[in-house]
């Protein structure tokens, strides 16, 4: 971990920088007192995060589970929402 000022770091911000970015951290002081760190990204959570798809459960096969295969006539659902309403 490299420490530099906050003038320092404002003079040769590019190379800075390019410490981060191969890796390194950097910690910035003024007057003595840290006020910022420097971190390079955490590419290892990256990559894990995008080769973990999200999961989906198989809606369909809960619904078999629940329902089993029955199919209702064609009209049947218009003809229940109808009666729910009184019409």
């Amino acid at each position: 971990m490299s420490v530099a000022t906050l003038q320092q770091f404002g003079q040769d911000l590019s190379s800075w920088m390019a410490r981060v970015q191969r890796g390194e951290s950097i910690v910035i002081t003024k007057a003595g007192r840290v006020v910022a760190r420097l971190l390079p990204p955490e590419t290892n959570l990256e990559k894990s995060a995008e080769a973990a798809p999200a999961h989906w459960p198989d809606f369909a096969a809960r619904r078999r589970a629940v329902f089993g295969d029955k199919v209702l006539p064609a009209g049947t659902a218009a003809m229940l929402v109808n009666e729910d309403r009184g019409a």
